[in-house]
């Protein structure tokens, strides 16, 4: 028997049975290359699980990237959609304010309307009444006009509606708040401007003044803002104050306890200037108050009746 040859009988429980020949150095390579075989394919099965574990953890990290990346989209698309409706809402919520206030701004411009009509019509009554009252007293405001003199910054004449009734006004009020128009003493008057019977001697006389009887130290207020010219004691009216308020008018204060201003000082009207007493010809305490128009005496009375106007 061939000692490199292996033998293989293949037989059965019948029939004829079956010799193989194999060489056993083909044996031995077949073995070996089964075993290298087997061993690659172990080697392969490993490398390949790795690489599909490997391909797997890629795999769910780049679905996971993904996700991320989504929910990131999404975050800032919903970050987005919340930034321009809150946009929205503070542009509607200014368009509102700016409505308002708007509104508000229209109805302030009425109200200015209203307000300006109502005082062109107060400013035009009351222009109308000192026109009354200065005519009433005597008294004109000359105004010279003297292209030549003058200037300014032009004004639209429409714009400034009531600038001519003030324009008008103010020169009379300059000369009211001069006028002796207001009262000396709160008290009744008790002896009034022109003829009577003398209360000392009992003879027809003129009285130049009118009397307001008091008690001695009440106090004695200018009708008018003026200087005061004398202050001092006159034979006859006792202690004595004499105003000048311009225009010609001047005022007299007479019988006085006391006076409280010296000459040159300037006094506004309401100021106390003097204390009612009983000085010189007198028969018990009083204030004698006269009015003079450029020397001459004239009837007080038409200026008290109308100095409630300058309180209105």
């Amino acid at each position: 028997m061939d000692k490199d040859k292996l033998h293989i009988i293949i037989t059965g429980e019948s029939g004829r049975g079956h010799t193989f020949l194999i060489r056993k150095r083909l044996l031995k390579q077949f073995t070996a290359w089964s075993v290298i075989g087997v061993i690659l394919l172990c080697m392969g099965t490993i490398t390949g699980y790795y690489h599909w574990r490997h391909n797997s953890a890629l795999e769910q990290k780049i679905a996971k990237l993904e996700q991320t990346n989504t929910d990131t989209g999404l975050d800032i698309a919903l970050k987005l959609a919340q930034t321009k409706a809150e946009l929205t809402r503070i542009r509607l919520q200014h368009l509102r304010i700016i409505d308002r206030y708007e509104s508000r701004i229209d109805q302030l411009q009425r109200e200015k309307a209203k307000l300006y009509a109502a005082g062109i019509s107060r400013l035009d009554k009351r222009n109308k009444a000192l026109k009354t009252l200065m005519g009433q007293i005597g008294i004109k405001v000359k105004v010279d006009e003297d292209p030549g003199h003058s200037g300014g910054l032009y004004i639209d004449p429409d714009v400034k509606a009531g600038d001519e009734l003030l324009d008008t006004s103010d020169p009379y009020l300059a000369l009211l708040q001069k006028l002796p128009l207001g009262r000396p003493l709160s008290s009744r008057i008790t002896s009034r401007y022109g003829s009577r019977r003398d209360p000392i001697n009992h003879k027809k006389a003129f009285h130049a003044g009118i009397d307001f009887k008091g008690r001695i130290g009440d106090k004695v207020h200018a009708t008018g803002s003026g200087v005061v010219t004398r202050s001092s004691y006159v034979r006859g009216f006792g202690n004595c104050i004499v105003l000048a308020h311009g225009n010609g008018y001047d005022t007299l204060y007479a019988h006085l306890s006391k006076r409280l201003v010296k000459v040159g000082a300037h006094v506004s009207r309401g100021q106390v200037i003097g204390l009612v007493g009983n000085t010189g010809r007198s028969t018990g305490s009083h204030l004698h108050y006269e009015v003079h128009y450029h020397k001459k005496t004239i009837d007080p009375m038409k200026f008290l009746k109308i100095a409630k106007l300058l309180s209105k």
